[in-house]
């Protein structure tokens, strides 16, 4: 379970902190307590919580976006136990090589997940894109994908994933989210315990991918007043804090947008506006969690243009005798 605040530390972490309640400016020429020796009174800032596989809880036939087959739901069951996954276990005693020539097939996947040529990962990630883009558009809002996004005013043109117009940010029109599904383990789950550099933390991993991100493309789109927000998670279903604060951003304006369209502004902010958006926010959360486990399974469940011929052939062993799948 990650606990995200709503509100980080360094303010300058988001762009969504006009959204969420600020912690109160110190008064300079306040009163001193009665009781210095008492401890201050600390205003709680609330989190944002996320459970990498809480959307299997909610596994409702309504409105169903993402939808597994058979061997998908395999795949992800048996990456998200850690154990080795049937198909690729057999590739991995075949010895069968990526595409790229330079590792063999793991039995965890973590090869398939990492590998720069393997195809499948675009269509996972278009996924993800596609699911985040329609619940912009049960927000209301005019959306923009893939190539329709506005590109950077710099020389390269580089786009985003998928582009909010007049979201409403403070010195911006719009907002674009550029989508990435990242794995934090190297390229063979045989060496090095599976984990980048054996020392770095999922955390870590996330923040410094969305570091990179921004550097990228911020000041760039902020030249054509357009805000930019990475939208950065984990095969194993972790998000980054800006992604989730992003849901949560849309639960909010969806909500308000309903009780003005039933004519009922004057409620928004009472206990039933918030279990209303609290509901919006579970179904985002789950959306795209849901998302995330099927571009996983996806990119992990291969396609015969993805691999090579095995690395090695024992002699006596006909080529027929690789496991079929």
């Amino acid at each position: 379970m990650q606990q995200i605040p709503a509100v980080p530390k360094d303010e300058r972490n988001t762009i969504f902190n006009e959204y969420f309640p600020q912690t109160d400016p110190v008064d300079s020429i306040a009163q001193p307590a009665v009781n210095p020796a008492a401890p201050a009174e600390k205003k709680k800032v609330g989190n944002l919580n996320w459970g990498p596989l809480s959307w299997m809880a909610d596994m409702s036939a309504q409105r169903p976006v993402t939808r597994f087959s058979l061997d998908l739901w395999m795949s992800f069951f048996c990456t998200s136990m850690g154990t080795p996954i049937p198909m690729l276990k057999a590739h991995s005693v075949a010895q069968t090589m990526c595409s790229c020539k330079n590792f063999c097939l793991d039995p965890q996947g973590d090869h398939v997940l990492t590998c720069k040529k393997y195809t499948r990962a675009t269509r996972g990630h278009n996924h993800v894109m596609d699911v985040l883009a329609q619940l912009a558009r049960n927000t209301g809002y005019s959306v923009r994908v893939n190539h329709k996004v506005l590109t950077m005013a710099a020389t390269s043109n580089k786009q985003g994933d998928v582009e909010l117009v007049n979201f409403g940010l403070d010195g911006s029109n719009n907002l674009v989210i550029d989508v990435s599904i990242c794995c934090d383990h190297i390229s063979n789950s045989t060496v090095n315990n599976r984990h980048l550099y054996g020392t770095m933390q999922t955390n870590d991993y996330l923040q410094e991918h969305a570091r990179v991100k921004i550097r990228k493309h911020s000041a760039d789109y902020a030249v054509v007043e357009t805000a930019f927000a990475p939208a950065v998670v984990l095969v194993a279903g972790q998000i980054h804090p800006e992604f989730l604060r992003l849901l949560w951003v849309l639960a909010d304006k969806q909500t308000r947008s309903y009780y003005a369209r039933i004519g009922v502004e004057e409620e928004i902010g009472s206990e039933a506006f918030t279990w209303s958006r609290a509901r919006t926010f579970s179904f985002n959360r789950n959306s795209i969690g849901k998302a995330i486990a099927y571009a996983t399974a996806t990119h992990l469940h291969l396609s015969v243009h993805s691999t090579a011929p095995p690395a090695r052939h024992q002699a006596g062993q006909p080529m027929s005798s690789a496991v079929r799948y």
